[in-house]
């Protein structure tokens, strides 16, 4: 037997090897999509769901959080009076309900960047960004038909911003993740 044969022998071994390899990085691959997929529609879902409430549904969601950060933040807020407490909680309620359209919609940018991400998209950062968005005007659009509730421009915004600042921070944290993954690579 000659060289030339013993190495295509060994040749197709280790392609064989490899291709295995590849089946179980695949298979854990379609895992991660899946599972972002339905990452994305939980997120979706949730952020549909608290939209779909009334505006006495909702009033009564955001006095609740406003009540328990605000027992939080304020040392001895129980022990205040009625009036007292009022200007707190006028002054902290808007605070409140935009902070929570920031967040819901940073969780919708960060998951919609993390998938774009693993299904190797071109531009993920645009994508995830305007997908997000879009998703935003279409929840406003939304609570144009919910009783009680409105569309307003400036709640567009705000949720644009949560999804571009968790889109732009889940772009660093891959950026510094990769690094490391080809830092540690490179000393073995």
């Amino acid at each position: 037997m000659s060289v030339e044969h013993k190495n295509l022998g060994a040749r197709k071994l280790y392609g064989m090897a490899n291709g295995r390899m590849d089946s179980l990085k695949s298979k854990k691959r379609t895992r991660l999509i899946a599972f972002l997929w339905l990452l994305v529609i939980a997120v979706a879902a949730m952020i549909f769901f608290f939209s779909a409430q009334s505006g006495d549904e909702s009033s009564k969601t955001s006095t609740g959080l406003a009540v328990f950060f605000l027992n939080l933040a304020v040392p001895g807020f129980d022990g205040l009076t009625a009036a007292e407490k009022a200007v707190y909680f006028k002054k902290f309620i808007l605070f409140a309900r935009k902070a929570a359209h920031f967040t819901e919609f940073a969780m919708l940018g960060a998951s919609l960047r993390l998938l774009f991400h693993a299904l190797s998209l071109r531009r993920p950062i645009l994508i995830a960004w305007a997908a997000g968005t879009l998703y935003a005007c279409t929840d406003e659009l939304h609570q144009m038909f919910v009783d009680g509730r409105g569309a307003m421009w400036q709640d567009v915004c705000i949720d644009s911003a949560g999804v571009l600042t968790a889109v732009l921070l889940v772009t660093l944290w891959l950026r510094h993740h990769g690094k490391r993954k080809t830092k540690k690579g490179k000393g073995r």
